[in-house]
């Protein structure tokens, strides 16, 4: 990235994912290391600004964007990070996710990515580890409303359905931490302590070198396997 100019990272989002992005320096409270000093650790002559706001869900980003109120729309990032938390935690009253409810988040989702890539950004989303610290539960079987597990699962799968068709990338959180153990991560649902948010901050460096941010050779387009 010698000759690109700096890398301008945005993230959208409550707690989860701000302090799994920012360090201490940047307004997160868990990393003393974020992305921005991970990068110019590993690659020197690179440099990221990063930048954070907070979010209720993708319905209400769709509205901001669409009235030009979020900072997306002044600062237009390289590179902007989501996070299915708040949909999650929204839900929590729903007696249970059903198709209709998650037709409606995805297509809140989709409008939001659409007008985000109009300005240019690549996407990154980060599910939620879909481990519950408090939860002993064995049967899901007509339980209401459903617990945060399941209500994580069935978001999590919808992530991948659009990243399929709209060329987002998925921090997969449930998988890393998982790979890590998650009951000495997670400290209760969807929030997770200082080991946990460093693992994230690894993985959304090692996405943006994959996408080319931190070489002199041509970004990689954010296209859907799916598209067409």
């Amino acid at each position: 990235m010698s000759d690109r100019r700096t890398l301008k990272l945005f993230v959208k989002g409550n707690a989860d994912i701000v302090n799994a992005v920012l360090s201490k320096n940047d307004g997160g409270v868990r990393l003393t290391s974020g992305v921005r000093e991970l990068v110019a650790a590993s690659f020197p002559g690179s440099s990221v600004t990063v930048d954070s706001e907070p979010s209720h869900g993708f319905g209400e980003l769709r509205r901001e964007l669409a009235a030009g109120t979020t900072k997306i729309n002044t600062m237009q990032p390289d590179v902007v990070v989501l996070s299915l938390a708040d949909d999650v935690a929204a839900l929590a009253d729903q007696p249970a996710v059903t198709e209709e409810v998650l037709a409606a988040l995805q297509e809140d989702l989709v409008a939001a990515i659409t007008a985000i890539k109009e300005l240019g950004a690549h996407i990154l989303v980060a599910n939620v580890s879909t481990f519950d610290p408090g939860d002993a539960t064995t049967n899901y079987h007509g339980l209401a409303p459903e617990p945060f597990a399941l209500r994580a699962h069935r978001l999590d799968l919808m992530l991948v359905g659009v990243s399929h068709t709209n060329g987002i990338s998925v921090i997969d959180v449930d998988r890393l931490l998982a790979e890590h153990g998650a009951a000495s991560v997670v400290r209760r649902p969807a929030h997770y302590n200082a080991e946990g948010c460093s693992i994230i901050a690894d993985e959304v460096v090692r996405i943006l070198e994959d996408y080319g941010f931190f070489d002199d050779r041509p970004l990689v387009a954010q296209v859907g396997a799916g598209a067409g």
